[in-house]
């Protein structure tokens, strides 16, 4: 597993993809936040009014419109990360050869799915120099920062999870990145549809699916058990799909 963690990092690093996502999503970030920044500072008065009043915080009115942005980029930059991870190996011929190596599906797979991961996080997480920026002279709420942090990252690792099962089921990137964004959207509209629907035992069913319907408590400064042991089983349940796939083309291969 190491062994494969540490080629796919060498290939991300040498490789434009990391510095282009990392610049786009920085970029946004950064236009995201400046704009936040001067509706709060326009609305300076009117905020500190409202605190007083209804016990509005800085969190609800920076930081959860701030990392509910940065959430909407995540969306959009995992399928960019996770496309190349087995389509590249299958586009150029070397999927046969990674099932001759001595080395498990599960290894193969851990090692991949970690370093798309790691790549994932470090992305994720240029946006903490903004808020450190912001702290020089605001005062924020480092533990909703902190639980908004976790669940960006459980959010990303759970995409990554459906990025890594597209990727193993086409030989083409472009058409692993569109397969991953269209079932990003799928998990993510979810929690819209269950809102549509009469509340029931399908409604409830739909919005505990929704991926990012999980974010919010979070972003409150919130760990809730349910979304906790929700993302893990998410991650896991696509990571056993992809090892299915993995073993259908060792057993077609040996087959053949």
């Amino acid at each position: 597993m190491r062994s494969v963690y540490l080629k796919e990092m060498v290939i991300y690093f040498t490789s434009p993809i990391f510095y282009v996502v990392a610049f786009i999503f920085s970029l946004l970030t950064g236009i995201f936040f400046y704009n936040n920044m001067v509706y709060v500072s326009m609305l300076a008065t009117q905020i500190a009014q409202m605190q007083n009043q209804t016990g509005i915080s800085l969190s609800d009115i920076l930081l959860r419109p701030f990392f509910l942005d940065v959430s909407m980029l995540v969306i959009f930059i995992v399928p960019l990360v996770s496309m190349r991870l087995y389509a590249e190996e299958k586009a150029h011929g070397t999927m046969e050869l990674l099932f001759t190596y001595p080395l498990s599906d599960l290894q193969v797979l851990a090692g991949k799915y970690l370093a798309g991961y790691t790549v994932l996080a470090l992305i994720t997480l240029l946006s903490i120099g903004l808020l450190g920026l912001a702290s020089s002279f605001a005062t924020l709420d480092w533990g909703v920062v902190l639980t908004s942090y976790v669940g960006l990252l459980l959010m990303a690792g759970a995409f990554l999870a459906l990025g890594i099962f597209a990727s193993s089921l086409s030989r083409n990137q472009i058409v692993a990145a569109a397969l991953t964004l269209g079932l990003v959207l799928v998990f993510w509209s979810l929690g819209w549809v269950a809102d549509t629907l009469p509340e029931g035992l399908v409604a409830a069913v739909l919005e505990n699916l929704s991926v990012v319907g999980h974010l919010p408590s979070f972003l409150k400064g919130v760990f809730s058990l349910k979304d906790l042991v929700f993302y893990p089983c998410f991650i896991l349940f696509f990571l056993f799909l992809t090892l299915r796939v993995l073993e259908s083309h060792s057993w077609r291969g040996h087959s053949a």
